[in-house]
């Protein structure tokens, strides 16, 4: 499995039903941090089937998602003025 990267998740989404459905999607791959943003640390098999299922989410003519990939190195000069960003919870899998 690859490691998990800082992956910010941003959309627009024109109607109410479409964009409920995305943010309940979205909550299961990272966490709320602005109205239409979520932050996660995904995999790239995670980012490959959330992009599958907002495809189907989405009509290509009136929504956008849009998703950004944090390099490592670059995380440390994320910057931020009020309240602090949150607490990204890291899957932890146990082989046994």
């Amino acid at each position: 499995m690859s490691a998990a990267r800082l992956t910010l998740l941003i959309y627009d989404i024109a109607d109410d039903r479409r964009r409920n459905r995305l943010h309940k999607l979205l909550k299961q791959y990272g966490v709320p941090v602005q109205e239409s943003a979520f932050e996660g640390r995904l995999t790239d098999t995670e980012r490959t089937r959330l992009l599958e299922k907002v495809g189907a989410l989405l009509s290509q003519d009136e929504d956008r998602f849009v998703m950004y990939l944090v390099p490592p190195a670059h995380e440390e000069l994320i910057r931020v003025v009020g309240l602090p960003r949150p607490e990204i919870p890291v899957k932890t899998y146990f082989i046994v």
